[in-house]
């Protein structure tokens, strides 16, 4: 994620309140933290203002609704381990958080959240979260009402669902290791064309998940593809973190970089990428449309996204209550930021895909990547699984067999490539021990 935007953007609110010299007047106050460059803040590329930010959006909504106005503390953090740190420390004490899938489950556990208003006979959440009860994605409800804390509790209950993706490789397709991107194997390849060619995340999760796939590539082969409990079993497999599956990892993963791996990185790999400075990143989905999008308009480059054919993680990014948190005002902002034409706004933004779906949302996606009427050279995806019955006349898209494998294919990968993409658990007790493995591969 590109983290510039949001912290800029703070600038002249601050110069403004210390120019006047006057404490700002509100009646409530809500604090969000956030990813950087995770919301629609209103500025263009260059950082210019030009609309008004989701969160004056709320502040305005909130202001005609309730009378009362609320004053919107919007700070960010770099990764899921720095916002656990401050929270810990005291120094942030926010209403609401946006961490990725394994931090809500270690914070759940350790009886660091608020429940959300949901009720869990039902599936549903209450009237003040209407909005992500209505548009909330079909396929991603699923996904979490199957997976569940280590108390039983439902993932629901603890987290709104905000954006998702998957984990692949973007590539230059016109270079010699774009033929094996399609498998995790490629790391492992001797050739010298893959020599020093790829990055890898400077995260022991996500990258501990490429020597998941390697160590135990033969047992995942033998899972039947047609079991109806395929994902269930391969997710088995994938959230492994025994001392001997650490051991394992450990090796192939000193292999992989003493071979493969030209560097470690956390987020300039989208842009080192684009530069040529390696050929293959290991990327979230996102980050690869950012990727692809910026290589065209800068270098006049055509990147591709590639999700490992073995299967790969999906992850999910969502809103969490902190103890102590203000709810019925950390419920009001999540619910309004769930309306699809909010929603939109962001994921047009952000670049990652939203869990809200409805017209606003297919009418981007339409805008971004359909093919023109009549066009003939297309392939043709159905996102009916995931936008279910929120728009008119089905969700089927045609996209130019130009684009496959690009923008529209990282943002919305098929049911049956999901079906092998699987949720990252908290590592839990095994966490230290998984730290001090990443510590060794790095040095090594």
């Amino acid at each position: 994620m590109n983290k510039t935007k949001l912290i800029l953007l703070a600038v002249p609110f601050m110069s403004i309140a210390s120019m006047t010299g006057c404490a700002e007047k509100y009646d409530v106050k809500l604090v969000v933290y956030n990813w950087a460059d995770y919301i629609y803040d209103g500025t263009d590329d260059d950082g210019n203002v030009v609309d008004k930010s989701v969160v004056k959006r709320f502040a305005e909504y909130y202001r005609e609704k309730t009378g009362l106005k609320v004053k919107v503390d919007y700070r960010t953090f770099a990764t899921n381990e720095e916002m656990y740190t401050k929270m810990n420390l005291g120094s942030i004490k926010p209403d609401l958080i946006c961490p990725s899938d394994y931090m809500i489950q270690k914070l759940a556990n350790e009886n660091k959240l608020e429940k959300f208003s949901y009720n869990e006979t039902d599936d549903k959440y209450a009237e003040s979260l209407e909005n992500w009860e209505t548009y909330g994605s079909p396929f991603i409800k699923e996904r979490f009402k199957s997976f569940t804390l280590s108390n039983g509790s439902s993932f629901l209950q603890y987290a709104v669902p905000y954006f998702w993706g998957t984990m692949g490789f973007t590539y230059d397709p016109s270079h010699a290791i774009a033929s094996g991107v399609h498998s995790w194997e490629c790391l492992w390849n001797t050739s010298s064309a893959y020599h020093k060619e790829f990055s890898l995340k400077d995260s022991m999760r996500d990258t501990y998940v490429a020597g998941i796939f390697h160590v135990y590539k033969d047992e995942i082969a033998a899972i039947p593809e047609d079991a109806e409990n395929y994902n269930e079993q391969l997710s088995e497999i994938f959230n492994r973190c025994d001392q001997a599956t650490i051991d394992a990892v450990e090796a192939v993963l000193i292999e992989a970089k003493r071979n493969t791996v030209a560097a470690f990185e956390v987020d300039e790999g989208k842009d080192e990428i684009v530069k040529g400075t390696y050929h293959a990143n290991l990327a979230w989905s996102g980050d690869s449309v950012y990727s692809m999008d910026s290589a065209e308009e800068d270098n006049n480059l055509r990147l591709n996204y590639a999700l490992p054919d073995e299967g790969s993680n999906v992850w999910f990014d969502g809103w969490c209550m902190p103890k102590g948190a203000n709810k019925e005002l950390a419920e009001e902002f999540v619910n309004f930021i769930s309306l699809p034409e909010i929603a939109a706004l962001s994921m047009d933004y952000v670049g990652y895909t939203s869990t809200v779906v409805g017209e606003e949302i297919w009418e981007l996606v339409n805008e971004k990547y359909a093919a023109e009427e009549g066009a003939t050279d297309v392939y043709e995806t159905n996102l009916s699984f995931y936008f279910g019955d929120t728009v008119d006349g089905g969700a089927t898209i045609k996209v130019l067999n130009s684009e496959k494998g690009r923008q529209f294919d990282a943002q919305y990968p098929t049911q049956e490539q999901l079906k092998k993409c699987c949720i990252m658990k908290d590592f839990g007790a095994q966490e230290a021990a998984v730290k001090e493995m990443w510590v060794r591969v790095k040095a090594a």
